[in-house]
C-alpha cells in the first residue's frame, strides 16, 4: 500500500513539472521599443526575472500563472498566462511617475516644481567611467561646478570641487550624512543632486558655498538581480618633468659659470661635455626619473551588488574592492580599497516604517615613511645626471641589503631617491583608515490625518586610523668609479625608532521631523518641520620608541623604554543644533512658494552669541500652465527667484571657546621626562562678540523645455554676499604686547555670476543623440576688507589696498623679454637694479617703466593676471551617441580667466640645487664661448643660466604668469551591450563590455610649459615635486545575472 501511495506522489510530480513550461516575451514602451531592465515576477512569489538589453526575457511557470510586469516610469501589468507562450507585453507610461523628481533638502520634488537653482548628475552618467576618486565624475557636467585634480598620487587624488568660483568648497552629503565625496564607491550611488541658492538654505551652517547631494542606491521590489562590475586600467602622467642630459647639465654648469663671471672650465671641460655625450667609461651619468618612475601603473576595481524585495522588504548591497598601484618601481607607494554597503527598506505596517543603512570602507596605504612623497621629489630634482643611478655590473655595495649609494655623500643633504623610495632600505609607514556609518530610520504615517509623517533618524559615523612608523638606519656609502671603492660617509635615520598613533573621531547626526504633503483642490502645500543636533568628538594616542633592539621586528616593545615619549588627547571639537521649518506652496499647477526658516546655535561661541537665524524665500511662475499660452504642449516655460540667509561659522579657523582667555591648550615637553604634555596656554587678547558669518544669496532663473521636450535651456543669475566675515583684526600692537589681536567679524565681500546649460536629445532613425554644452563666469570683490594698515600714498592704495578690489586679481611688473646683449642692457635707458644696472647680464627679463620716470620701482607695478587657480570661466559638454547596442560617451571640461605662477626650480636653473629641466634648456640664452657677452640661441626666450640666485629675475611679474586657457576630454566611454541570448544558457541577463579613457586630451595655451605642467594645478614653487595628475584607459566589463 505504501509502494502505490509513493508511486502515485511521483506521477503527480511528474505531471506537475511536465505543466511548468517556458514562457518568452518583449517588453516595450508605447513607440514598440524593448525596455532593458523590466521586471517580470511571478506574482506572490519572488520567482522572476528581467529583459535584456532588447526588452526580451525568457521565464519557467505553470500555464495558469499570473505574473506582474513592472518598469521605472510604466503603469505596473497584471498578466494571466492562460497557456501562452510567446508574450508581446506593451507598458503604458505612469503621468505622475515621469514627472522628474529631484533629491532636494530633506527629500525630493518635481524638477517642474523647484523654485531654486537645482542641477541633477543621473545614475546613467556615472558608469561610463571608473574612477578611483568620485570627485572626479562631476568633471564638466553642471553648470558653475569646477574639478581641479592636484595630485593622481593613489589613495590621495586630492580633488578640489568648488560651485559658481566661490573660494570655500562645498557641503557633501551622502544620504543626508555629512562625508568626503571622494569615499563614496561610483557604483552605489543613485544620483547627484547640486544645490546652489535658496534650496541650500535648508541646509544652513557651511551650506553658503553650495551643497552637493549624494544619493546611494536602494532595492526595488522583485526578483534579486546581482551586478557584477570588473575592469583593469592602466594610468600614465598628463604632464611630467623631464630633467636635462647628463651632457646637456655640464654644458650648463659651464655656461653658469661664464654668466656669473667666472671661468667656465672651473667644474668641468668641454672634454668632459663630450665624454658625456658619449658615455665613455666612467661618464655613462644616470636618468633618475626612469630608474624611479615607470610609464604605467595599473589598477584594478571590482563591484558586486545585490538587490532585489518583495512589497515588505527590499534591500540593496554592495561589495567593492580597488587596487591602484604607483608610479614607482618599487611597489612600495600602492594603495587598496574595500568598502561594504547594505540599504534595507522594511514596511512594518501600514503606516510604519524602517530603514537600515551601513557601510564600511577601509583604506590602506603603504610607503616607505610618512613624508616619503615629498621627500622623494625634493631628492629627484636635486639628484644629478653625471652620477649613475645603479653601481656598475660585478660592483656590490659594503651591505647588498640595504644598497643604498650616495652620489654627494651627505645624509642630510642631496640622497638617493630609489633607495628613498625602498620600504626594504629606508624603513615603513603603514596607515588603515577604518570607516563605519550607519543610519537608522524610522518613518510612521499618522492615521486619520492624511499627509502626516512622523521621522526619526540617527546617523553615526566613526573613523578609526592607525599609524605605524618604522625608520630604518643604513650606512651611507660614497662610491668612487675610477678605483671603485666604497666611502663610509655617515648613517642615514639616525638611530632605529617605531611609532605607533591611533585617531579615532566620532559624529553623531540625531534628527527629528514632521512632514505634512496634502492637495485641497488649486492648492498644494507641504509643510517640513524638523530639529536636528551635530555632535563630534575625538581621541588620539602616540608612542614612540627608539633604539630598536632589533630592527627584523618593528614593534613598540622592541624599543627602549629609556627613550620613548607619549602623548593624547580627547575632547569634542564640533557641537550644534538646529531647527527648520519650510513650507512649499503651489496654487493651480503654476504658482510657486517657498520659506525656509533655520535657527542655527554653535558652542563655538559665547552664550549670547550663539544662535543664528536666517530666513530664505523664493518664487516660480510656469507660464506655460497659463490660458494665455497657446502651445503648452510643445513649449515649457518656468521663470524663478530666491533670495537667501545662511550661516557660516567654520571658515577662518575658528576654534572651541576662542571666547575665553587661556582656553586653548598646547603640547609640550618637559626637561628631563620622556614624555610630552598638554597645558593650558593663554590666547592674549580674546573677542566675547564673536558670531556667525552671514551669507545672503540672490538668486534668478529660468527655464524652459522647447521642440517637443528634445531642448532644455536654463539661465541664471546669482549675487552672492558675505559679511561679518573673520579676520584678525591688523591694527598694529606694539612688539612689547606680546600678543596679536584676536578675530573680529569684519570683512565684506561678494559675487555675481551667470550660469547657462542646454540639453539637445534627437532621434536619427536607430541613432539616438544628446548633447548637453554648459557655460558659466563668476567673480569676487572685496567690498570691506581689514588691510594691514590704511594707506595714503595713491600707489600702495593702488597696489596694495584690497578694499574695493577684484579678489581674483594680482600685481606685478610687467615685462618686455629680456636682454639680448650687454650692449643691450649698456644702452638701457632704465634703471632696473637702483644701481646703474651693473648689477644686470645678458639673459635678464627687462621690466616696463610704466609710470615713465627711467627707474623701475614698486609703483611701476599693475594688474599682470589673475591671483587665484580657481577659474572665473567654466564650460563643458557631454556628448552621448547610442546606435543600437553601440554607445559613446564623452565628457568635456574647460577653463579660462586663471593664472598659474611659475618659479622656483620651475623658473630658475639650480634653484636650491635643483637640476635644470628640458626647456629650460632648449629655450635659456646661452653665452657664445668666444664672446659670454652675446646669445647664440636663436629660441631663446628664457634666463640664462646662473648658480648664483638673481634678484632681478625673481621679481613677481607677467614673465611667469600665464593666463591659462584650457579645454580637455575629462572621459570618454565606449561600451556595447551583447545580446542576451549570446550568454542565456550560462544565465547572464545583460553583458556589457566597454572602454573608456579619463584626462584622454587637453587644448591649452601653455606654450612651452604644456608638457611639463597640468593645467589643472598651480605648479608654484613645488612645480617639480608633486605627484602628477594621471591619463587613463580601462577595459571593463559588466554583467547582470
Amino acid at each position: 500500500m505504501k509502494k502505490i501511495y509513493f508511486f502515485a506522489l511521483l506521477l503527480m510530480q511528474i505531471s506537475s513539472y511536465a505543466q511548468n513550461h517556458l514562457i518568452q516575451g518583449v517588453v516595450s514602451d508605447e513607440n514598440d521599443e524593448g525596455l532593458p531592465g523590466a521586471t517580470i515576477i511571478i506574482k506572490g512569489t519572488t520567482i522572476g526575472t528581467v529583459t535584456d538589453i532588447n526588452g526580451e526575457f525568457s521565464l519557467e511557470a505553470f500555464p495558469d500563472t499570473l505574473i506582474i510586469v513592472s518598469y521605472s516610469g510604466y503603469e505596473r501589468q497584471e498578466i494571466s498566462i492562460n497557456n501562452q507562450t510567446i508574450l508581446n507585453v506593451k507598458l503604458t507610461p505612469d503621468v505622475e511617475t515621469l514627472k522628474e523628481v529631484v533629491v532636494v533638502g530633506y527629500g525630493a520634488q518635481e524638477k517642474i516644481n523647484i523654485t531654486g537653482s537645482v542641477a541633477t548628475i543621473k545614475q546613467e552618467e556615472l558608469v561610463t567611467v571608473p574612477v578611483a576618486n568620485t570627485s572626479n565624475l562631476i568633471a564638466g557636467k553642471v553648470p558653475g561646478v569646477m574639478t581641479r585634480q592636484n595630485s593622481g598620487l593613489p589613495g590621495g587624488e586630492n580633488t578640489q570641487i568648488r560651485i559658481r568660483g566661490f573660494s570655500q568648497a562645498p557641503l557633501v552629503l551622502v544620504d543626508g550624512v555629512q562625508m568626503d565625496f571622494s569615499r563614496v564607491d561610483q557604483n552605489d550611488i543613485a544620483s547627484i543632486s547640486v544645490l546652489k541658492d535658496a534650496s541650500a538654505a535648508v541646509y544652513g551652517a557651511r551650506a553658503g558655498n553650495g551643497v552637493i547631494l549624494v544619493t546611494t542606491k536602494r532595492g526595488e521590489e522583485g526578483a534579486p538581480k546581482i551586478s557584477f562590475n570588473s575592469s583593469f586600467t592602466s594610468q600614465s602622467a598628463t604632464s611630467f618633468l623631464k630633467h636635462v642630459t647628463p651632457s646637456q647639465y655640464v654644458e650648463l654648469i659651464r655656461e653658469a659659470n661664464l654668466n656669473d663671471f667666472s671661468d667656465a672650465d672651473a667644474t668641468f671641460t668641454e672634454e668632459d661635455v663630450r665624454s658625456y655625450e658619449e658615455g665613455i667609461e666612467g661618464f655613462e651619468g644616470g636618468n633618475w626619473i626612469d630608474a624611479l618612475i615607470k610609464n604605467n601603473a595599473p589598477m584594478q576595481q571590482y563591484n558586486l551588488n545585490i538587490s532585489g524585495g518583495t512589497d515588505n522588504v527590499k534591500y540593496f548591497s554592495s561589495f567593492g574592492y580597488v587596487d591602484q598601484e604607483s608610479f614607482f618601481r618599487s611597489r612600495d607607494f600602492d594603495y587598496k580599497r574595500y568598502n561594504i554597503r547594505s540599504n534595507i527598506d522594511i514596511k512594518l505596517n501600514e503606516n510604519l516604517s524602517l530603514g537600515v543603512d551601513m557601510s564600511y570602507r577601509q583604506d590602506i596605504r603603504e610607503r616607505p615613511s610618512k613624508n616619503a612623497l615629498s621627500d622623494i621629489w625634493i631628492d629627484l630634482s636635486t639628484a644629478q645626471p653625471i652620477y649613475p643611478t645603479s653601481l656598475p655590473d660585478g660592483i656590490a655595495p659594503p651591505d647588498p641589503s640595504k644598497p643604498f649609494v650616495s652620489y654627494s655623500g651627505s645624509t642630510t643633504g642631496n640622497r638617493n631617491p630609489i633607495a628613498r623610495s625602498s620600504r626594504n632600505i629606508f624603513g615603513t609607514y603603514d596607515r588603515f583608515d577604518n570607516t563605519f556609518r550607519s543610519k537608522i530610520g524610522l518613518s510612521y504615517k499618522i492615521p486619520g490625518v492624511n499627509g502626516l509623517e512622523l521621522g526619526a533618524n540617527m546617523n553615526i559615523q566613526v573613523l578609526d586610523r592607525s599609524e605605524k612608523s618604522f625608520r630604518n638606519p643604513y650606512n651611507v656609502y660614497r662610491y668612487s668609479q675610477p678605483d671603485q671603492t666604497f666611502t663610509l660617509e655617515g648613517v642615514g635615520n639616525g638611530i632605529s625608532s617605531i611609532s605607533d598613533s591611533q585617531f579615532r573621531r566620532t559624529m553623531l547626526y540625531p534628527l527629528l521631523s514632521a512632514k505634512y504633503d496634502r492637495n485641497f483642490g488649486s492648492h498644494d502645500l507641504k509643510v517640513l518641520v524638523l530639529a536636528e543636533q551635530t555632535r563630534r568628538s575625538y581621541s588620539r594616542f602616540n608612542a614612540t620608541r627608539k633604539n630598536l633592539f632589533t630592527t627584523s621586528i618593528p614593534e613598540l616593545f622592541i624599543g627602549s623604554e629609556n627613550e620613548q615619549t607619549n602623548d593624547g588627547s580627547s575632547g569634542s571639537d564640533m557641537g550644534r543644533k538646529s531647527m527648520v521649518a519650510r513650507i512649499n506652496y503651489k496654487f493651480k499647477d503654476r504658482y510657486l512658494f517657498e520659506s525656509t526658516f533655520r535657527a542655527d546655535g554653535n558652542v563655538l561661541f559665547a552664550p549670547d552669541n550663539r544662535w543664528g537665524y536666517f530666513p530664505s524665500f523664493s518664487l516660480g511662475w510656469i507660464a506655460s500652465e497659463e490660458p494665455f499660452f497657446s502651445d503648452s504642449e510643445n513649449i515649457s516655460l518656468k521663470l524663478r527667484a530666491s533670495y537667501s540667509q545662511m550661516g557660516n561659522d567654520s571658515a577662518n579657523g575658528i576654534r572651541g571657546f576662542d571666547y575665553l582667555a587661556g582656553y586653548q591648550s598646547q603640547n609640550i615637553y618637559l626637561f628631563g621626562q620622556n614624555i610630552s604634555n598638554n597645558t593650558i596656554r593663554t590666547l592674549g587678547e580674546v573677542n566675547p562678540f564673536l558670531s556667525w558669518e552671514v551669507i545672503s544669496m540672490y538668486n534668478l532663473g529660468l527655464e524652459g523645455t522647447f521642440l517637443q521636450g528634445r531642448l532644455q535651456v536654463e539661465l541664471d543669475y546669482f549675487y552672492r554676499k558675505r559679511e561679518n566675515i573673520l579676520s584678525n583684526d591688523q591694527k598694529s600692537v606694539a612688539r612689547e604686547g606680546g600678543f596679536n589681536l584676536p578675530l573680529t567679524n569684519i570683512n565684506v565681500s561678494d559675487d555675481r555670476g551667470i550660469e547657462l546649460s542646454a540639453i539637445f536629445q534627437q532621434n536619427l532613425g536607430d541613432f539616438r543623440i544628446s548633447l548637453a554644452p554648459n557655460f558659466a563666469i563668476g567673480k569676487e570683490k572685496f567690498v570691506v576688507r581689514n588691510d594691514l594698515e590704511k594707506f595714503i600714498d595713491p600707489d600702495y592704495i593702488r597696489i596694495y589696498g584690497r578694499e574695493g578690489q577684484w579678489v581674483n586679481r594680482r600685481f606685478g611688473y610687467l615685462s618686455d623679454g629680456i636682454f639680448m646683449s650687454q650692449d643691450e642692457i649698456n644702452n638701457h635707458p632704465t634703471i632696473q637694479d637702483g644701481n646703474g644696472n651693473l648689477t644686470l647680464r645678458p639673459g635678464d627679463i627687462k621690466y616696463i617703466d610704466l609710470d615713465n620716470n627711467d627707474t623701475i620701482n614698486f609703483r611701476d607695478q599693475d594688474v599682470i593676471g589673475y591671483a587665484s587657480n580657481m577659474p572665473e570661466i567654466t564650460y563643458g559638454m557631454g556628448v552621448n551617441i547610442k546606435y543600437k547596442n553601440l554607445q559613446l560617451s564623452t565628457g568635456f571640461q574647460g577653463a579660462s580667466k586663471f593664472s598659474i605662477y611659475i618659479n622656483g626650480p620651475a623658473a630658475n636653473m639650480f634653484n636650491n640645487g635643483s637640476i635644470p629641466l628640458a626647456y629650460q634648456y632648449r629655450y635659456a640664452w646661452q653665452p657664445h664661448p668666444d664672446n659670454p657677452n652675446v646669445n647664440i640661441n636663436p629660441e631663446a626666450m628664457l634666463p640664462s643660466a646662473s648658480l648664483s640666485s638673481s634678484t632681478n629675475n625673481s621679481k613677481v611679474s607677467d614673465f611667469w604668469l600665464r593666463d591659462v586657457r584650457y579645454l580637455r576630454i575629462k572621459n570618454i566611454n565606449l561600451s556595447y551591450n551583447i545580446p542576451e541570448k549570446t550568454f542565456k544558457k550560462i544565465g547572464l541577463k545583460s553583458t556589457q563590455v566597454y572602454v573608456s579613457s579619463e584626462n584622454l586630451a587637453s587644448w591649452t595655451n601653455l606654450g612651452i610649459y604644456k608638457n611639463t605642467f597640468d593645467p589643472e594645478f598651480d605648479p608654484g614653487t613645488q612645480a617639480t615635486r608633486r605627484y602628477p595628475i594621471t591619463r587613463s584607459y580601462t577595459v571593463g566589463l559588466r554583467v547582470l545575472f
